[in-house]
C-alpha cells in the first residue's frame, strides 16, 4: 500500500503523503516509507518525510499535529504591477 502511494507521489510530483491506517504500521512500511527519503520545503531548512504514515489514534488524540505539513504563503513576494508612465500630460482640445 505504501509502495502504491510512493508511485502516486512520484507520478504526479506531490511534496508529501499520508496514509492514514487503522492499525499500527508494519516494518515493511515503514522501511518503504523512510525510503521516499525527506522534502525541504525551498528557501528554508526545515525537512518532513515524504510519506508519513498515521494511524487514526494518532489523528484523533493529535488532531492538527498528527502530520508534519510544512506552511508557507506563496504570495510572499508577488511582484507588484507595472504603472503606466504618467509623467507625460495629455493636451486638452480647446
Amino acid at each position: 500500500m505504501i509502495r502504491d502511494l510512493r508511485g502516486v507521489i512520484e507520478r504526479e510530483g506531490a511534496p508529501i503523503g499520508v496514509f492514514l491506517t487503522l492499525s499500527d504500521p508494519s516494518r515493511p512500511m515503514l522501511t518503504e516509507a523512510a525510503g521516499a527519503g525527506q522534502y525541504t520545503l525551498p528557501g528554508t531548512t526545515i525537512a518532513v518525510p515524504r510519506i508519513q504514515i498515521v494511524t487514526i489514534e494518532q489523528a484523533i488524540a493529535l488532531r492538527d499535529r498528527a502530520v508534519q505539513i510544512p506552511l508557507a504563503r506563496a504570495d510572499t513576494f508577488r511582484k507588484p504591477a507595472k504603472e503606466e508612465d504618467a509623467t507625460r500630460q495629455q493636451a486638452l482640445d480647446l
